[in-house]
């Protein structure tokens, strides 16, 4: 790369690690996304730092924790005082964009952007009391819809949302669907790229987020029969924290009832999801299509990832859910780089790590207050990489460590906990945490030890909602996510 290099990230939303072909899915089908794999860096073990989708994307963009950047939960705001990726790469000269989702609520950050399209389409949504959802004042996307001919309906209103858990395939030409809008705009923006400074592109798709609204051939893609299984396991939800157990049980869920579900009412649902990651893999290949197109695919950085994963399904819970097993934590990461050699990594890494990576990548000093690892040294095979002995995730009170062999998920000022052999049960489900108290030792130990390193500190429970665990007669204050 003789000149710096351009920046073309892309984002999903809810996208877990093992619903790709490259990563191992027999039945998906994502040739884009799997090409983009073979030319690029993938990291087999990566993890996001918060299970939903601000705090995480927040430490996407800043290259901190969550503690840090002041965003704990959805629904709340980046701290004025953090600077973002954009902001960063703007004062070094670069063009900078968003096109899709970015769920950064920052005014540092919307300054920071030259150019902004299809942003939060969601935006004019207003929750009915009966949890429906009506739109007011039509945005980009829906003003596009129409001028199609169709009238947009968002999968949240249909009267059948919450029955068939979130899997309502759209009526719409593929054409109109949201993420085919982002994914042509981007199309659009790159057509108009003409020499000039290089750009920093954020692409964020907004699915496969829930509703799972497939369209067009991509609805009729996957049968429900030939989805591969749930991870689940008798006593399963028994042996978690009654957290767990009052979730599924929540009457302000989002999909109230999903604990009485039909086992074939998930595999339309995982199938429906199936369908929009492939839909969006369709457009990630025009992207990149474009990109050559234009003659930039050699001068540009590509970075494919998520925000989090998805239970889809597993430990009988749809969607996602403020628990910090893998399913939400771990998701793809892969980095095309100019003259770097294809190469698949295992060692641990985190989504703060993109930040300083970023940076070295186009030139730029990595600040101390930065709390990721440049992981340039893993991109081109130099030995200078220290490896991590654990990862850190955080759900409001709740923390997690994970080594590549143990998971501790602590809960402040409760007798209980989760304690996992990764190793041996990838899945999580068999909670050690009162059958191994010593490891829990261990665990606990590395634990606080962490919570040193990355200045963290016990802090108060955003609870949203409280409830009584059948099984054990405790009441439970917990966190409601959407």
């Amino acid at each position: 790369m003789a000149m710096r290099p351009n920046i073309l990230l892309i984002t999903a939303d809810h996208l877990r690690y093992d619903t790709l072909g490259c990563n191992g899915d027999r039945v998906i089908r994502t040739p884009g996304i799997d090409s983009l794999a073979r030319s690029s860096v993938r990291f087999e073990n990566y993890f996001v730092q918060n299970p939903v989708c601000q705090p995480s994307r927040a430490s996407l963009m800043t290259g901190r924790y969550p503690r840090h950047h002041g965003v704990r939960h959805n629904g709340s705001r980046l701290d004025s005082n953090e600077e973002t990726l954009m902001e960063t790469f703007k004062r070094a000269g670069y063009a900078t964009a968003c096109i899709g989702k970015h769920h950064i609520t920052q005014e540092r950050f919307s300054q920071a952007l030259d150019f902004c399209a299809a942003g939060h389409c969601r935006r004019n949504w207003t929750e009915r009391p009966d949890g429906r959802y009506i739109v007011e004042n039509p945005n980009e996307f829906e003003t596009y819809v129409r001028s199609r001919g169709f009238e947009y309906k968002t999968g949240f209103a249909l009267p059948d949302f919450r029955a068939r858990l979130g899997a309502v395939p759209s009526d719409l030409p593929e054409d109109c669907h949201i993420d085919a809008y982002v994914g042509m705009k981007a199309q659009e923006y790159l057509r108009r790229r003409s020499g000039g400074a290089p750009f920093f592109l954020w692409l964020g798709f907004y699915g496969p987020h829930h509703p799972y609204v497939p369209s067009g051939r991509f609805a009729r893609m996957y049968d429900p029969d030939a989805i591969p299984p749930f991870h689940r396991a008798p006593g399963d939800l028994a042996k978690k924290p009654p957290e767990y157990r009052v979730y599924r049980q929540c009457p302000g869920h989002k999909f109230h009832g999903f604990d009485r579900a039909a086992d074939r009412t998930y595999r339309e649902m995982k199938a429906a999801y199936y369908g929009m990651v492939s839909q969006i893999d369709w457009q990630v290949g025009e992207v990149l299509s474009r990109l050559e197109e234009i003659g930039q695919a050699e001068n540009t950085i590509v970075v494919f990832t998520s925000d989090h994963g998805e239970f889809l399904g597993d430990h009988e819970i749809p969607a996602k859910a403020p628990f910090l097993l893998d399913c939400m934590l771990h998701v793809p990461f892969m980095i095309r780089v100019p003259g770097a050699a294809p190469a698949s990594r295992d060692s641990l890494a985190e989504s703060v790590d993109l930040a300083p990576t970023l940076r070295a990548l186009a030139g730029l000093d990595s600040p101390s207050w930065l709390q990721g690892r440049d992981l340039c040294p893993l991109l081109h095979g130099t030995p200078e990489y220290a490896e991590r002995e654990a990862i850190y995730a955080e759900m409001v009170d709740k923390r997690c460590v994970r080594t590549r062999e143990w998971k501790y998920i602590h809960y402040p000022n409760k007798a209980y906990g989760e304690l996992y052999c990764v190793a041996e049960d990838p899945h999580e489900l068999n909670n050690l945490y009162h059958e191994a108290p010593d490891q829990v030792a261990r665990m606990r130990q590395l634990y606080w030890q962490v919570m040193d390193e990355t200045e963290d500190f016990a802090h108060p429970s955003y609870a949203r909602f409280s409830g009584k665990d059948a099984a054990t007669g405790q009441t439970v204050e917990h966190y409601l996510t959407w």
